[in-house]
Order: C-alpha cells, then sequence, then structure tokens
C-alpha cells in the first residue's frame, strides 16, 4: 500500500513537470522588451530587444525570421513601432530567453537583417523584404 502511494506521488509529480516544462517553453509568446530608433537622411535603423520567453530556442533561423515577421506586421504586444514615420532600412535584434537573461547580460543569439547591397536607404523591411539578408551571431 505505502508503496503504492509513492509510485503515485511519484507520478503526479513527474506528470506536472513535464506539463510546467511545457508551458515555460511553448505557452509563453514572445515579446519585445526594449527598442532604439536611429535615423538619418534617408536611412532608419531599428535595433529591439526581444524576450523569447523559452527555455532553449532550438533553430536560431526559424525564430529570427519569425521575429521578423512579427516586426513586418508590428504585432507585437507591448510595442508597436511608428511605419508612418520612417520604414527600417536594417534591423537589429538581441534574443533573450527570459527577463532574468536580460538583466545578467546573456542573450541567447543576435542577428540582423540588412540590404544585400552596399547602398544603404533604397529599401525598406516593409515594401522591399526581397533585398534583405539575414546574419545570425551567436
Amino acid at each position: 500500500m505505502r508503496r503504492k502511494k509513492a509510485r503515485l506521488l511519484a507520478s503526479i509529480i513527474f506528470i506536472m513537470s513535464i506539463g510546467i516544462g511545457f508551458y515555460l517553453q511553448y505557452g509563453r509568446s514572445m515579446d519585445v522588451y526594449n527598442s532604439f530608433s536611429m535615423s538619418a537622411t534617408n536611412f532608419h535603423e531599428e535595433r529591439i530587444t526581444v524576450i523569447a520567453n523559452k527555455l532553449y530556442i532550438w533553430d536560431k533561423e526559424r525564430c529570427a525570421k519569425e521575429i521578423f515577421k512579427r516586426c513586418r506586421k508590428n504585432d507585437f504586444k507591448s510595442i508597436r513601432f511608428s511605419y508612418d514615420y520612417a520604414k527600417p532600412n536594417a534591423l537589429y535584434v538581441s534574443v533573450y530567453l527570459s527577463e532574468h537573461s536580460v538583466k545578467s547580460g546573456t542573450p541567447a543569439f543576435e542577428f540582423s537583417y540588412t540590404q544585400e547591397d552596399t547602398i544603404n536607404g533604397t529599401y525598406n523591411i516593409l515594401d522591399h523584404p526581397q533585398y534583405f539578408h539575414l546574419k545570425i551571431g551567436s
């Protein structure tokens, strides 16, 4: 009888651990923690800090493309970009796993979307995303 209760308790703890782990990895959505915009004559650059709210990011390229898509759609819940003022010609992003990792200064990775050609300001990420390329750093 005592052994049965111990197994039941262990099973409950195991199932709860799996549920909590699943929630921490997949149950929370990413959001912008901080943003910085810089404009000069015909060039506008966005630098943002994103909290992924994940335990681990398995596919950095897929995560970067998702962030880029959300920036283009302007659908982060805590920030709205002012695309009527200026459309970004470059995007630089630091991705953190959690708010704790932001405060400790340990990014999961960083990436940028910049123009393929050397003429800055010609294209923007909203109207001409095909002219930008992704560069993922550590």
